[in-house]
């Protein structure tokens, strides 16, 4: 009976520790979530203002030959603008979805089978690659703005 209690208690204490450190994972995450979208909404709008600012004070004669690549990086910008803004709702949604999956797996003890085809998060895959669009067009952006600058300051 001791051994049976210890291994009990031993079991109780290796789920403790698994549980903080999951824990502590799912704060980093979110954090680094948070990060991310902070970081892309203020480099897309920085952008944005630095290619105004580069049209109206650094070179105000734009080749007009290449302004479809100023165009480009501001649709660009602007997708990624987008793309992040509706990702709080779909992340919103996803942590929403991820609740009503916990509960239902609590409650209903349901087996591994059931799990995967009953309790799919539509709204956290819709995230991630709203977040994936996201960056993707961001860099693109920087691409056809950096090309756009350089030709404009070359003679």
């Amino acid at each position: 009976m001791m051994k049976k209690l210890g291994s009990e208690s031993k079991d109780n204490l290796n789920y403790k520790v698994y549980f903080e450190e999951r824990k502590l994972l799912v704060d980093a995450a979110r954090e680094g979530a948070r990060s991310f979208d902070k970081t892309i909404l203020a480099l897309a709008s920085g952008a944005f203002g630095l290619s105004l600012t580069f049209i109206k004070q650094i070179s105000p004669n734009i080749k007009s030959e290449i302004v479809c690549l100023l165009i480009c990086a501001w649709v660009c910008f602007c997708i990624s603008l987008l793309s992040t803004l509706i990702s709080f709702l779909t992340s919103q949604s996803a942590c929403l979805k991820q609740i009503e999956i916990l509960e239902e797996e609590h409650l209903n003890n349901q087996s591994n089978h059931d799990k995967e085809t009953n309790l799919k998060n539509m709204a956290s895959d819709y995230t991630q690659r709203l977040n994936i669009l996201s960056i993707s067009a961001f860099i693109i952006g920087v691409i056809f703005l950096a090309i756009f600058s350089i030709s404009n300051l070359l003679p």
